[in-house]
């Protein structure tokens, strides 16, 4: 047992990663949980869950790519936080504005331009279709706010604030579900507008967020809010082309995991509606259970990375190997609590249609084995993208799914026409264990111990402000 000690990590380990994850865990359990309060008003209409589950599919793909922009620039942030290199920090944060804003505003215009033909894509159901419709026509105008927004959201996270996403996230998720309260079901003096009310309650919501980050930001003069010049000098070619190289596979992974992912769904929709349902539930369910992942996720990108920013790659090792077993830990836990309660948790949607409660309740306790490879694979990826190992990352996340999960979920489906969600879901999960056999090879190799910093900075830049 003497081998486990280099897995626990000090006190001061778990308080850090306390202060920096907390925070972000109940900003995310907000958002999920409103998410399922969403999905619960909308559960009222006929197929309304399946309408906003196709549209939401549209919007992931988008925000997946707007993760990986984000996530690639969040490596630079963390470590010129670390090197206490303010001007290139900014510098850092500028230019991701920039791809944020040319990436979302060119999808906005093509879901505008072609939404029937990108959500035919997901389901040949013309009842699901005309909900999807009527929710994405308006909804795509959140997609920009709600955009930079993240990457507000991201920026705090790298530098260790991430009690200020929570606080503006409470203030809009709470205008969010009290206008969907309003809208969707015609209270006092509102008209009833059913789906269509639940997409201007998202973009009304998105538009407070990103108007109170902006002014916040501005107010306080966060470490990462750029002037004019760091836009100039972001925009520069070198600069760009140096951070492309780090960011560009981050991107391009997202991208394919994203479409990756949406193929799931289209597989899972020729299964049927209630099939469909079930799933759209149950994914709702462990969106909740998943925000821990997500708060050690940041914790490991903030941490690591602000250690090889320092040039401490001793630290940063020790970092690799406590979140590690915590990971674990944390895996083994919700995995356990969704088997137990995936009834309970069903029940709160109160479906009338019996089998898609039998089918979420089976798909969740699926989820339960999806939930416990995954958290430690998100640990593994967040390891890798604080180190710059972003073309490695890419290989393992999407390129495991395009190479074996798409494969797996094919044959499946067309060859050998299982027609169960759950059995269908179980099987796919054989590309979540590939990737940890994979990902922990590379991890002990500890090509990931390296500091990037040097390679982008322009000039000094030392706590220029």
């Amino acid at each position: 047992m003497q081998w486990i000690k280099k897995y626990i990590g000090n006190k001061n380990f778990y308080k850090k990663v306390l202060v920096i994850s907390v925070p972000l865990i109940l900003q995310q359990l907000l958002l999920n949980t409103f998410g399922i309060v969403d999905t619960i008003m909308v559960g009222s209409i006929y197929r309304g869950v399946a309408g906003v589950g196709i549209a939401a599919q549209i919007s992931m793909i988008i925000f997946t790519v707007v993760f990986g922009i984000n996530s690639g620039i969040g490596i630079y942030i963390a470590q010129f936080f670390g090197a206490k290199d303010d001007k290139n920090l900014k510098n850092s944060f500028a230019l991701g504005i920039v791809f944020v804003c040319f990436f979302v505003l060119i999808t906005t215009l093509i879901v505008l331009i072609f939404p029937k033909e990108i959500l035919m894509l997901f389901s040949q159901d013309m009842e699901v279709i005309d909900k999807a419709m009527d929710y994405i026509k308006i909804e795509a105008f959140s997609y920009i706010f709600n955009a930079l927004s993240f990457s507000f959201s991201i920026a705090y996270r790298n530098i260790q604030k991430t009690k200020v996403p929570l606080y503006i996230s409470i203030v809009s998720s709470s205008m969010n579900i009290l206008f969907n309260y309003l809208l969707i079901f015609g209270i006092g003096p509102f008209p009833e507008l059913g789906v269509k009310g639940a997409a201007i309650a998202t973009v009304i919501s998105c538009l407070v967020g990103f108007i109170i980050n902006v002014v916040y930001a501005q107010k306080t003069k966060q470490l990462f809010m750029p002037s004019f010049i760091n836009f100039k000098e972001a925009l520069n070619k070198k600069f760009v082309k140096k951070l492309i190289k780090r960011v560009g596979p981050l991107i391009a992974n997202e991208t394919l995991f994203s479409i990756g992912t949406a193929l799931y769904v289209v597989f899972i929709n020729t299964l049927g509606s209630d099939a469909y349902e079930g799933y759209r539930i149950a994914e709702s369910i462990v969106n909740v259970m998943f925000t821990i992942t997500f708060g050690l996720a940041t914790s490991v990108a903030a941490l690591i990375g602000e250690a090889l920013g320092k040039k401490d790659l001793d630290l940063a090792n020790n970092y690799g190997n406590w979140f590690l077993l915590l990971g674990m830990g944390v895996a083994i836990f919700i995995g356990i609590l969704n088997l137990v309660l995936a009834p309970l948790f069903v029940a709160l949607f109160n479906n009338p249609i019996d089998i898609v409660v039998e089918n979420a309740v089976r798909v969740l306790r699926v989820y339960s084995i999806r939930i416990m490879f995954r958290v430690f694979i998100v640990i593994l990826f967040s390891t890798f993208r604080a180190g710059g190992e972003s073309k490695y990352v890419m290989f393992l996340d999407s390129g495991i799914l395009w190479l074996v999960g798409i494969p797996i979920a094919f044959l499946t489906t067309k060859i050998f026409h299982v027609q169960d969600v759950a059995l269908f879901y179980l099987i796919v999960q054989t590309e979540q264990l590939v990737r940890i056999i994979i990902g922990m090879r590379r991890y002990n190799k500890r090509t990931w111990l390296k500091n990037i910093t040097d390679e982008l900075a322009i000039g000094s830049g030392s706590t220029s402000k």
